[in-house]
């Protein structure tokens, strides 16, 4: 016998029922059936021809059948115990082909409908016990049959070795082709286990790596509904993992539906008796389209997609659904924005350098020869005089904008003074309500929760926070709705962070990429250089600045600095006591 197939196996002299219990629970059944059958086949042929019916020669049959079917019952009974000796199942076997001669017996042998039940015996002790055993219990069969036909009356002379030569014969020419397929059936299973194994280990290798892959990825079909998800999807999307198949992906993703309707694949074939190895190869064609995707997750943080969308296609080629692979790209496209930005800084630093002196000479000479010609002018010239102090004011106005300028392209000197934000925030926020040119009525609510300190220097951070805040400001004065500014302070692993949002007019996405660039200002007497003043001192302090707006609704400023290694964590430093004795001054409101 094949080892690892699930029919009995050998196990040293005998074999070994134990492990095919199911098995042998069908052959015995099998037994069983065949018992019943000939039971109701003698009784519904007593009771059709009763007048030809001998008592006397059904008596024995009864007799046998009822001596059967207790054998059996019990070989039931105690079938646990009978599979683990073969002995027992082979003697079932033998016992079984004396109970067909029995029947052939005292049926007639010439007219007997019961001598197929030999081969049938024989077929089943092949499954059992293998070639051999199928060829024992053959020439046993051959033993009784022969014996039948000697001692009968009904055979006699030349037919008698006729008929016992051809019986034995294909007695054993069943046993011989009962072993074969036994072995054949046995190898098949053994094969079929094998690559049934192969194949859930290939499944599970699947599953683990599309499990372990850092990309999301989900299968829906053409109305949307999610056929299956990985956990990195559910991640990303920061939903349940196994809350997201059966769901619709807008239920997340708002009409990337419709958005996907509008993606071109190419003209999909359907396949038909086309080989697929004889497929012309599709790279040329689009079969796949990306694009970012803004997705905001449940805690309100906005994220940003990076979605591939691929057709999920049928055997035939017809179009089942989709493919969506993402993943979160907000880091990587916010390090874009600021390498391209660093790289403008960096232009405009080199051409910055190169001609503000050169602007700053003609000035000079300018602004001496107009005080030369003012003190010639006499007291009747008053109105040359007024103009020449417009001239020499705007001059004044050049050589500031140029120091400013200067300022703005020159490196700053590198500080690494302890410097608290949330204290610094909230010094900047009291200047700003004293500031008479901002509006009085704009409320401020303030929630400084970190008590980490950076390193840096001071009054530079204190002049990039005001900057922010005081556009914040000028942000809301065509607001006519009660106005409000948001300050949070919060820590966030080894960054501390300082978010600033206001309820204004928003900015555009197109000047949204350009409000750190120098000179670009939406302010008409604006320099445009109190962003891109910023946007330096953040980097010079190792430091990130993000911006998200929308039009009609608001911006919010988002500064991360690295935290000194030494300073101590809010939920360190402050216990309950000061925690609730400092919530009036942790969270400010101020009405208009």
């Amino acid at each position: 016998m094949t080892e690892g197939a699930e029919s009995p196996s050998e196990s040293g002299f005998g074999f070994d029922f134990t492990k095919s219990r199911n098995q042998m629970l069908i052959i015995q059944g099998v037994r069983l059936a065949f018992l019943i059958a000939i039971l109701l086949i003698t009784l519904i042929f007593q009771g059709l021809q009763p007048e030809f019916v001998n008592t006397s020669v059904l008596f024995p049959i009864y007799v046998m059948m009822t001596a059967m079917f207790v054998i059996n019952g019990l070989y039931l009974v105690a079938f646990e115990w009978f599979l683990k000796y073969w002995v027992s199942t082979a003697f079932l076997f033998f016992l079984e082909s004396a109970f067909i001669t029995g029947l052939i017996f005292f049926t007639g042998i010439n007219q007997s409908i019961f001598l197929f039940l030999y081969l049938v015996n024989i077929i089943l002790a092949g499954f059992v016990f293998g070639r051999r055993g199928a060829f024992l219990l053959s020439l046993w069969t051959s033993i009784c049959f022969s014996m039948l036909l000697i001692f009968g009356p009904e055979v006699k002379g030349q037919t008698l070795f006729f008929s016992i030569g051809l019986n034995n014969i294909a007695f054993i020419a069943v046993s011989f082709l009962s072993g074969i397929l036994s072995e054949q059936l046995n190898f098949m299973g053994s094969e079929l286990k094998a690559r049934g194994k192969d194949l859930r280990a290939l499944q599970s290798l699947n599953q683990l790596i599309l499990e372990n892959i850092g990309t999301g990825l989900v299968s829906i079909d053409q109305r949307g509904e999610i056929l299956q998800g990985n956990r990195a999807a559910a991640e990303i999307l920061d939903v349940p993992a196994r809350g997201l198949v059966g769901k619709n992906v807008e239920t997340w993703l708002q009409s990337i539906m419709e958005r996907i309707g509008t993606l071109n694949f190419g003209a999909i074939e359907p396949r038909g008796d086309q080989r697929a190895e004889s497929r012309p190869d599709r790279r040329g064609d689009r079969t796949s389209e990306r694009f970012d995707w803004i997705y905001r997750n449940p805690d309100g943080d906005k994220l940003i997609l990076e979605i591939t969308v691929s057709p999920l296609l049928e055997e035939d080629g017809g179009l089942k659904g989709h493919v969506l692979a993402f993943q979160d790209s907000t880091k990587i496209r916010r390090l874009e924005f600021q390498m391209r930005q660093s790289e403008k800084m960096a232009a405009v630093g080199q051409l910055a350098a190169g001609i503000a002196h050169e602007i700053r000479n003609p000035l000079a000479s300018i602004s001496g020869s107009i005080q030369l010609l003012e003190g010639s002018f006499t007291s009747r010239q008053e109105e040359e005089r007024r103009l020449m102090k417009i001239v020499l004011k705007e001059i004044d106005r050049l050589n500031n904008l140029i120091t400013e300028f200067l300022e703005f392209v020159r490196p700053d000197q590198q500080t690494d003074d302890p410097v608290d934000i949330s204290s610094l925030t909230r010094e900047v926020l009291e200047m700003v309500k004293l500031n008479q040119n901002l509006r009085a009525d704009v409320g401020q609510v303030v929630d400084l929760a970190s008590a980490r300190s950076i390193a840096g220097n001071r009054d530079k951070l204190k002049q990039a926070i005001l900057n922010i805040v005081i556009n914040s400001y000028q942000a809301m004065n065509d607001s006519s709705r009660p106005a409000a500014i948001e300050v949070r302070t919060f820590d966030r692993g080894p960054n501390v962070v300082l978010t600033i949002r206001d309820h204004g007019v928003g900015i555009e996405e197109n000047r949204l990429r350009k409000i750190f660039e120098p000179f670009h200002t939406t302010k008409p007497k604006g320099t445009g250089l109190g962003l891109a003043v910023t946007h330096k001192i953040i980097e010079s302090h190792g430091g990130k600045v993000f911006v998200e707006s929308t039009k009609g609704v608001g911006t919010e400023f988002s500064l991360e600095f690295p935290a000194r290694a030494d300073s101590p964590k809010a939920s360190d430093n402050l216990g309950l006591a000061q925690m609730v004795s400092g919530a009036e001054d942790l969270r400010v409101r101020r009405e208009g």
